[in-house]
């Protein structure tokens, strides 16, 4: 085996989304407010999957106080 691909094997993953349940965890919120802020564009979901994934980074940005721009 490549000795580059078992380094990178054994290293961790960084998380880089959450599902709605583990954003609305993460925030301390219900499932139904996390869609009220993806509705408000307050959250914007990673485009073209099946299930709404969340950038770790918004979630993070949200909970900070810092408000992404609403639709403009």
């Amino acid at each position: 085996m490549n000795p580059d691909l078992t380094q990178i094997a054994a290293a961790p993953i960084e998380r880089l989304t959450y599902s709605v349940e583990e954003s609305a965890f993460a925030l301390g919120v219900s499932k139904p407010t996390i869609y009220r802020l993806l509705t408000r564009r307050l959250l914007r979901p990673v485009p073209g999957l099946r299930h709404k994934r969340i950038p770790c980074q918004q979630v993070r940005r949200l909970a900070a106080g810092e408000v992404l721009h609403g639709p403009n």
